[in-house]
């Protein structure tokens, strides 16, 4: 796409959305970068909008679909000055090859975040009602020729909840194999822990595949306990030099108050579900079980 690094796309990963908004909110205080308003997973499967995971492989990545993604990051790019493009889409988490093969020079920031707050946090994004302001902004990003596609899958998702014991529609969030069957067959917290896992898993396989300058995982806990090391050392990383307006950022938004609610949220039949889970993963990753 581009053989200047200081100009190569920055790709957030992670199955938590809340963190990984907030970290593109601390590259994006950033004067020379930009970002789309939303994820844009629309865009990354132009082209297998039908396939029915967001696990893309790299035969997924055929030419016009390269030239189509790539095209798109660009246009934003120069409508901002040749800013370099930030983008946080959490299902990139599941095909780390394909974006790597579609923008091979990106550097990728793996953020993870403790499993059991991110499965709560999902359950209630399952659970909520649709938001037409945020549908509509969304839907700028749909390909014209996906648009029918797009609108019936929502739909069905949609009718899912007529079915559903627990009032959750029928898929959220990034898709795996098996996804479908897990939620006919288990509690709505257990499947969002799986799909934490699933994502966990395979960003950390993918990137162990790239080179380690053009990678970095971080843990969401480690950035809003003790934000100016970690924001320094990513930008550095990057390719960014760290400026003024993001030490403001940092300090009026990062917060890491709600790191706990999961224990508030959750109760111990549901943690006896869940953790099982999603065990092995949160101690791969440091967490206390």
């Amino acid at each position: 796409m581009t053989s200047n690094p200081g100009k190569a796309p920055i790709v957030i990963v992670g199955a938590g959305r809340s963190g990984t908004k907030l970290l593109r909110g601390i590259l994006v205080s950033h004067p020379d970068t930009v970002c789309f308003p939303r994820e844009i997973n629309y865009i990354w499967r132009y082209g297998n909008a039908g396939y029915p995971t967001d696990e893309l492989l790299l035969e997924h990545a055929r030419p016009t679909v390269v030239r189509y993604i790539r095209n798109r990051i660009a246009s934003l790019s120069l409508r901002n000055g040749g800013a370099r493009v930030v983008e946080k889409t959490c299902a990139n988490s599941l095909r780390v090859d394909f974006c790597h093969r579609v923008v091979p020079d990106a550097f990728f920031i793996h953020l993870v975040r403790d499993g059991r707050a991110v499965a709560e946090s999902a359950r209630r994004r399952w659970q909520a009602g649709p938001e037409l302001g945020y549908l509509l902004e969304k839907a700028r990003w749909v390909p014209p020729s996906d648009v029918p596609y797009y609108a019936l899958r929502y739909l069905r998702h949609q009718v899912g909840r007529l079915r559903s014991a627990e009032r959750a529609q029928s898929s959220w969030g990034p898709r795996f194999t098996g996804l479908d069957s897990l939620v006919e067959n288990l509690t709505l917290i257990e499947v969002c822990g799986l799909q934490w896992r699933a994502c966990v898993q395979a960003a950390d396989a993918a990137l162990r595949r790239l080179p380690s300058s053009q990678c970095i995982t971080v843990r969401y806990e480690d950035l809003v306990a003790d934000p100016m090391p970690v924001v320094r050392e990513l930008l550095d990383r990057a390719g960014l030099a760290f400026v003024a307006e993001c030490g403001t950022y940092v300090h009026s938004q990062v917060q890491g108050g709600n790191l706990s609610k999961w224990r508030e949220r959750l109760s111990q039949e549901e943690l006896r579900l869940l953790l099982p889970h999603i065990s092995s993963e949160l101690g791969v990753h440091g967490y206390e079980i």
